[in-house]
């Protein structure tokens, strides 16, 4: 006969059982996670196309004379010069990749890593940086916005 102690004795130790093996998944895959999410590739982030300033970025580029915007994936700065084109470059110092500013009273752009000074065509004008900033094509619309196109190619 069976008594009702041994029978408790069964619903608790696999109730245990359960609390175990779940347990044990768990910690697997808080151990498998990290590795799966390290082991895939990341999206490519930013839209590929043509990229259109915000009301809020344009609001920003009048205030601060320059904007620093996410296109294809990168940073870039546009600014506006003193014949009040708009030009855009690449953020990203050509020395150790820190991100550069637009100084509207000197009229340069300068990298604050390394003490860079680049022309606002993004030419090296002093400083460690070993070649210029890649260059954006970019155009007011006739409805304000300001659009920015891809990375112009350089003649070496």
């Amino acid at each position: 006969m069976s008594d009702p102690a041994s029978g408790q004795k069964s619903t608790r130790r696999s109730f245990m059982d359960v609390v175990l093996g779940a347990s044990v998944v768990a910690w697997m895959g808080s151990i498998l996670y990290p590795v799966v999410r390290y082991l895939k590739p990341l999206p490519r982030s930013g839209p590929s196309g043509p990229t259109r300033l915000t009301r809020e970025e344009t609001a920003k580029l009048e205030k601060d004379h320059f904007v620093i915007v996410p296109v294809s994936g990168k940073r870039v700065l546009v600014f506006q010069n003193a014949g009040q084109q708009i030009v855009a470059v690449d953020a990203k110092c050509t020395h150790e990749g820190c991100t550069v500013q637009y100084l509207a009273g000197d009229s340069v752009i300068w990298c604050a890593c390394h003490n860079g000074r680049f022309d606002l065509d993004g030419r090296v004008l002093s400083g460690p940086p070993p070649r210029p900033l890649p260059k954006y094509a970019s155009e007011r619309l006739e409805d304000g916005g300001i659009l920015i196109l891809a990375e112009m190619r350089q003649s070496e």
